[in-house]
């Protein structure tokens, strides 16, 4: 692994690589004051790291906070664009990245998605076989249609979604109507 970074020094005198480190240990653990003063290190190092800290930023947002707030890469790169139309120059474009640290600190966090790929880049390195299931093979591909997958296999097969979102009052039922109109209105059709 390539340590990035580790011959520039911060204004604390430390290696740009230790303050990265430090940035995101600080925001897993919602410590704000230092995840800020570490961000505010990097915003100073110059415009390469000044970069790479929207980088990290981002990647923390998917990588610690995850499911936790899955809207966080959203919110970080809203602040981004937002501190972008400012310049770096410009006095208040610091308090895009220190909003973005606090907001961050301040998510629920589970790092599931930074598990799971992980783990996902390994299974397929072994050559861990990936078996599918029959619901895969439907009328979208070669093998659906060679194994005469309709659109009522579709339906009641290849189009379950789990979990199933719970509707409120107003929309419960909506689906059901229109899939039963839509399966009236098909009948008889080539499949589009």
């Amino acid at each position: 692994m390539e340590i990035l970074y580790h011959h520039i020094l911060t204004p604390c005198g430390e290696p740009a690589d230790i303050i990265i480190s430090a940035l995101q240990k600080f925001i897993r653990r919602g410590k704000t004051e230092e995840a800020a003063r570490a961000a505010y290190e990097l915003y100073l190092s110059g415009e390469e790291l000044r970069d790479y800290l929207w980088q990290r930023l981002l990647v923390i947002s998917a990588e610690d906070v995850g499911l936790g707030q899955p809207a966080a890469p959203s919110v970080v790169l809203s602040l981004y664009r937002a501190s972008q139309k400012l310049g770096a120059d410009s006095m208040d474009y610091p308090l895009f990245f220190v909003h973005a640290v606090r907001y961050l600190c301040s998510c629920p966090k589970e790092r599931g998605s930074s598990t799971l790929a992980s783990l996902t880049k390994r299974r397929i390195r072994d050559r861990v076989p990936f078996p599918l299931p029959d619901y895969v093979f439907d009328m979208h591909t070669i093998e659906g249609q060679k194994r005469g997958r309709s659109y009522e296999h579709f339906i009641s097969q290849a189009a379950v979604v789990f979990p199933e979102a719970v509707l409120n009052d107003s929309t419960a039922g909506q689906n059901d109507r229109w899939e039963a109109e839509l399966t009236e209105r098909r009948k008889g059709e080539e499949d589009i």
